[in-house]
């Protein structure tokens, strides 16, 4: 009852009461938006990344991929379909292309853990003397692609974009973490900096250890060392992304041949969601992956 302009404890009671589910729901209603299942509406290419931007937001966690959650989503089934018979050349920008190959590219390597039931590390798996990444078993565009041909020859050799190393993610704990949203043409320059500066900055990639004065490197940067040349090589790259002043500064010395570079280990644990961390610890030689196949050559 009001008195004087005062309202009881009895109708703030019940207005509290009433308001809380609201803000519940609301707040619900926000969170189940960045999933709700996508329309079907492919671009000019016959395929429509909002089904794997559904599928990254749904199934994503921390870098961490739920393989079992995404292999029941026939969304998944609905989105490989649509790369198998991908048109790329209707996509008029190389912006639209490399996105969709990006896309292409993570979403076969999901496929390829859940197809044969990886559990520790992709690392471990071969298969009639192939490895992982040398199968030939994804349909893109009418032609069955191991994921190397897809990385060597139709995204590295064509666009000499560095940045592609830190978008493109091999199923393992030390690749770079999976980004939650789908690559697009019209964003693909914002995104593939987002994701080039997140890993200039995670120190299991890049990191000053004082007690040796070495800069410490992921070795994908080793591997693949040759494609920053267009950005003045991959030092001079970090240096310019780190927001760490000291870090900066030990790269620039680094890049000057004052302090020496050491390449860390490479952890091929699986990037499952319930995976133990260090199950695949593959002795993984130089700048090699499956088979053999050698980046830069």
């Amino acid at each position: 009852m009001k008195k004087n302009g005062y309202y009881g404890p009895f109708f703030w009671l019940a207005l509290i009461s009433f308001a809380v589910p609201f803000v519940v729901a609301a707040k619900a209603f926000h969170e189940v938006k960045l999933t709700t299942r996508p329309s079907i509406s492919a671009d000019p290419s016959g395929v429509d990344h909002n089904l794997w931007d559904y599928l990254l937001k749904s199934y994503v966690d921390g870098g961490l991929v739920d393989y079992d959650a995404m292999s029941r989503d026939y969304l998944f089934r609905t989105y490989l379909r649509q790369l198998s018979e991908a048109e790329p050349q209707n996509l008029t920008t190389a912006t639209d292309q490399l996105a969709l190959l990006c896309n292409a590219y993570n979403a076969f390597v999901i496929d390829g853990v859940i197809r044969h039931k990886i559990a520790d590390s992709v690392m471990n798996f071969q298969q009639d003397e192939l490895g992982f990444f040398d199968i030939k078993e994804h349909l893109f565009a009418g032609k069955t692609l191991s994921l190397n041909q897809i990385e060597h020859e139709l995204i590295r050799k064509r666009f000499r974009e560095p940045r592609i190393h830190v978008a493109l993610v091999c199923a393992a704990r030390d690749c770079p973490s999976i980004r939650r949203e789908a690559y697009t043409g019209r964003r693909l320059g914002t995104q593939l900096q987002d994701q080039s500066v997140l890993f200039a900055n995670t120190p299991k990639y890049v990191h000053y250890d004082e007690s040796t004065n070495t800069v410490q490197l992921s070795p994908l940067l080793d591997w693949y060392g040759d494609d920053w040349s267009t950005a003045g090589g991959y030092l001079a790259w970090l240096s310019g992304l780190t927001e760490d002043q000291n870090l900066k500064q030990k790269l620039i010395h680094a890049n000057l041949g004052s302090v020496d570079v050491v390449f860390m280990d490479y952890d091929w644990s699986l990037n499952g969601q319930g995976v133990t961390q260090s199950a695949g610890k593959a002795d993984t030689p130089k700048a090699s992956f499956g088979s053999g196949t050698v980046p830069n050559q």
